[in-house]
């Protein structure tokens, strides 16, 4: 038989065969081995090509396949675990070499991989005045990443920096830059405005309500056009208003004028963390703006002013529109319940009882009479329903630890309050006179026993959190009803308030809420039972001791602060009282070569100064930048550690600056910074570091403290760093922001660095 039967099984049919198969495959996917699974299905086709059964089963359980891989890999995508959707991708390209969806997602993460190369080429293009090249690389990492915060601040940036570069007449801007000179005593407006159109090529058209006998004095010597025209309205209290590219329309800064001819502009501002009503009560107190209208639904502002008035509201509110700052409490409370019980001695009878053998217990006296040596008298004890004496030794310790671990997240100067226990029911009875008699109702309040902890955190700036703490813990104990029917309970509570003030990640514990109760009694035989040592053989002595303790643990882990601002950042010029503009009215140097002298073109022809006067003024040296460098090795090896110095050089005379730089926290870790030589020089020196270890940023604000500045050349500061951990690409050190002042308060030009690159080997 065992030969026919395996003659039998070597003459199955291939279709036989295939059909064996499929079910195995099929098994093989539905566990998770998509490639055997598909490989069985794929040798059965090849066996048996014209089999339409095997021909369909593989491709249905190919695009089965290709779909779950799909779905997982954006749900990895979606979850931010971008290596494992990039290997599940990578997985699926081996089973279906052409899929465009697997294709698309690897090159994304590929071009993910170089977000922060893509940023900081944004970053060096905004600050080379590249817009079009920086808002390529904000368009680009925003399309990889719609939710990429470096992406979106450089994107704002590239559109602030538009809207303050906006020119709308481009022609009349470059004529207005012109440098002038005016030498005028008590002229006649006109007479003034007439040489400056002639010279510049600008037509000034003079409202007809303007003075005739106007007149004005001016000395100034190479000045653009539009500094000079400035000065000449401010002293006669006039306005201007550009009409095309090269006329100017000049008219008194009366109500009834600037409302003719000042153009309003209409802006809608979409406010995220502000409330509206709030905006607009910033709005109307700082720069006096009547019209505006606020959206409730919608939590917007729109307001209708001037240009400039507009740029000041969108700097405030950009101030002031920042996100609340939050904090996360984590908190233990336990409650530390420690119990001693003795209880040693013997129990011996408390009343006695004289019985006769024949009567029983005696209880007259004349139940005694007739008593002789052949009637006696016993007695008979009885102690807590016993009549012998008892023996009791018992010792019992026990220890009572609850623990409630509860973790909350708090908006800033927002109260939070945790309650774990129980509400007990509380009936209140009323009786009410009528005349069928009186009416009984009943009222029930609840009373929150247990552990209950309110919280209300301050964050501050520098990464503290000042916090108002009450705990309480309770219990209620039934008391029954009164007559009437309320309910009596009584409530033990112990509680503690207070205020803290704590470091991002510091631990604060409070105890001492203790409460000791002793007690002690003893059941003993009168005097016997005094006697030290052996009062215990004539008694029953019961000790007892509890000891509880309340003790709660607080951290606080600060989420979110307020971004951090240098505070050039946050204060821009806002013009007069009486006229608000973006830009203060100062003159600006002009180049003395090109300068134009409308007085000596009144006047006539004037001799030629001598060569070296020219080459001696001020006014025509130029002015060299600030030129920032960075000092350092080309590599690192892990454990190393390096010295990393930025060094300044230019003849401007520098006297205080403001630094933010940033490094990768996961290959590099700050071991030392401190200031360098340059400001110091013979004098006190201020310099103010703040460091965020965990996101690789330094804010530091440094200065000399005596008056006069620094000038030459030096080193401004210097990092000591230790690599700790290897890195696939080169580490970065970048200066973020750099902004140095002079003696005068004077924004100093700087040219920035580029980004520091080191290679961390192992």
């Amino acid at each position: 038989m065992l030969p026919v039967a395996i003659l039998l099984a070597g003459c199955a049919t291939p279709g036989e065969q295939t059909e064996s198969a499929q079910p195995d495959a099929v098994s093989l996917i539905e566990r998770g081995y998509y490639e055997e699974g598909l490989a069985r299905l794929e040798e059965a086709v090849r066996r048996t090509p014209g089999d339409a059964d095997s021909r369909i089963s593989l491709a249905v359980q190919r695009d089965e396949v290709v779909g779950r891989l799909l779905a997982e890999a954006e749900s990895a995508r979606s979850a931010g675990r971008h290596e494992e959707a990039s290997a599940i991708y990578t997985r699926l390209l081996r089973l279906e070499p052409d899929n465009a969806r697997a294709v698309e997602g690897l090159r994304r993460f590929d071009q993910h991989r170089h977000l922060s190369e893509m940023l900081r080429q944004g970053e060096m293009a905004l600050r080379r005045g590249d817009l079009e090249g920086a808002s390529r690389h904000a368009a680009a990492m925003v399309f990889l990443d719609p939710h990429h915060e470096a992406g979106l601040e450089l994107r704002r940036a590239v559109e602030d920096a538009r809207a303050r570069q906006e020119v709308p007449y481009p022609q009349l801007r470059s004529r207005l830059s012109r440098p002038v000179s005016l030498e005028f005593r008590d002229a006649n407006l006109k007479v003034i405005f007439e040489v400056l159109a002639e010279a510049a090529g600008l037509n000034f058209i003079l409202d007809r309500d303007i003075r005739p006998d106007a007149t004005a004095t001016i000395f100034v010597r190479q000045v653009p056009v539009e500094d000079a025209v400035d000065l000449l309205l401010v002293q006669n209290q006039l306005l201007r208003k550009v009409i095309n590219d090269n006329t100017i329309v000049i008219y008194p800064n009366l109500p009834q004028k600037v409302r003719e001819y000042q153009e309003l502009h209409l802006r809608t501002f979409f406010l995220t963390n502000i409330d509206a009503g709030v905006a607009s009560d910033l709005i109307k107190t700082m720069l006096k703006t009547r019209d505006v209208f606020i959206d409730a639904r919608l939590n917007t502002l729109t307001m209708r002013d001037t240009r400039d008035s507009i740029r000041l509201a969108e700097k405030l509110l950009l101030a002031q529109d920042q996100p609340d700052p939050e904090v996360v409490f984590e908190i233990e409370v336990m409650e530390v319940s420690r119990q001693r019980l003795l209880d040693l001695g013997i129990q011996w009878p408390n009343t006695f009882t004289a019985l006769s053998p024949e009567q029983g217990a005696i209880t007259t006296l004349d139940q005694l009479r007739g008593l002789d040596s052949s009637r006696r008298i016993g007695l008979s004890g009885s102690a807590g329903g016993s009549g012998s004496p008892t023996a009791r030794a018992q010792a019992r310790d026990s220890d009572v630890n609850t623990l409630a671990t509860p973790v909350i997240r708090v908006r800033n100067k927002e109260k939070a309050n945790i309650h774990i226990g129980n509400r007990i029911p509380i009936v209140s009875a009323t009786t009410t006179p009528s005349t069928q008699g009186p009416v009984f109702t009943e009222s029930i309040t609840f009373l929150d026993v247990g552990l209950k902890i309110d919280l209300e955190p301050t964050i501050y700036a520098d990464d503290e959190v000042g916090v108002r703490i009450t705990l309480e813990v309770s219990n209620s104990i039934d008391r029954g009803r009164t007559q009437a029917g309320s309910t009596l309970v009584e409530v033990a509570t112990r509680n503690a308030g207070t205020t803290l003030r704590l470091k991002d990640g510091e631990t604060q514990i409070l105890a001492g809420l203790l409460r000791n109760d002793v007690n002690r009694s003893a059941d003993k035989i009168p005097g016997l039972g005094d006697i030290p040592g052996l009062g215990r053989l004539f008694g029953q002595h019961q000790d007892s001791e509890t000891q509880t303790e309340l003790v709660l643990s607080i951290t606080p882990r600060i989420v979110r602060n307020l971004p951090y601002m240098a505070p050039n950042q946050m204060e821009f010029p806002s013009g007069t009282e009486a006229l608000l503009r973006t830009g203060t009215m100062n003159l600006r140097g002009a180049d003395a070569r090109a300068a134009v002298d409308l007085a000596a073109l009144a006047r006539g022809p004037a001799p030629v100064p001598a060569p070296g006067l020219l080459a001696a003024s001020p006014l025509a040296a130029p002015v060299v930048p600030l030129a920032l460098s960075w000092v350092a090795p080309p590599e690192l090896t892990v454990g190393d550690q390096a010295t990393l110095s930025l060094q300044a050089s230019g003849v401007q005379p520098m006297q205080s600056g403001m630094v933010q730089l940033a490094y990768d926290p996961r290959a590099l870790e700050l071991v030392e910074l401190r200031a360098g030589d340059l400001l110091r020089g013979s004098g006190p020196t201020s310099f103010n570091p703040r460091i965020d270890q965990r996101s690789g940023q330094i804010f530091i604000a440094l200065g000399r403290a005596a008056a006069e500045a620094t000038t030459g050349d030096g080193e401004l500061l210097q990092l000591r760093v230790r690599a700790i951990a290897p890195s696939d690409d080169a580490t970065t050190v970048r200066l973020l922001s750099f902004s140095a002042r002079g003696p005068t308060n004077r924004l100093l030009e700087t040219r920035m660095p580029q980004a520091l690159e080191m290679t961390v080997r192992p």
